[in-house]
């Protein structure tokens, strides 16, 4: 008869408890998304969350109001936006401005793709990016809550000062 015992069952592991790997691969995340950005050709690169890189001299310039009103006319095209970023606890938006009066009322676009603490909160911004519009039956539907009507999936950040001119120039 072959007994095995909980000695047996841990000396077969690596010997590391469960607790302590979890936490270490949560301070290893945290550490890996405080990072800061590197600075590619005069803006921020992306993080990479599988947005794909174009270049911004190809993108459609748009203002982010043109965006909000009519996001499937945008849908799947490249655009460069002008905004302020803000960037919070579950909030990662282009707003029109800056100022931004209240980041929580959805009047901008959703962001996806920007560097966790790569900019201050309302930043003016260029980004470029696809734009991925909600469903026509159902207008909003992406972002946190599906409360924004379209978002942008980031293939280039370019800090700007204010004021600016809210649309971009074409090139």
């Amino acid at each position: 008869m072959l007994v095995h015992s909980s000695n047996a069952r841990r000396s077969a592991g690596v010997g590391i408890p469960k607790g302590i790997a979890l936490a270490a691969t949560v301070l290893l995340v945290a550490l890996l998304a405080c990072l800061p950005a590197h600075e590619e050709s005069g803006g921020i690169a992306p993080n990479g969350l599988g947005c794909p890189r174009f270049s911004a001299s190809r993108a459609l310039p748009v203002t982010v109001e043109a965006l909000r009103a009519d996001p499937m006319r945008y849908h799947g095209r490249l655009v460069r936006v002008r905004g302020a970023y803000v960037e919070s606890f579950e909030m990662s938006a282009l707003h029109p401005g800056p100022p931004v009066q209240d980041p929580w009322a959805a009047d901008g676009v959703w962001v996806n793709g920007i560097p966790v603490t790569a900019l201050p909160s309302e930043q003016a911004v260029e980004l470029t990016g696809i734009v991925s519009a909600g469903q026509p039956a159902f207008p909003y539907g992406k972002g946190h809550l599906g409360q924004w009507p379209a978002e942008l999936c980031v293939s280039s950040i370019l800090p700007l000062a204010a004021p600016f001119s809210l649309l971009p120039a074409a090139l």
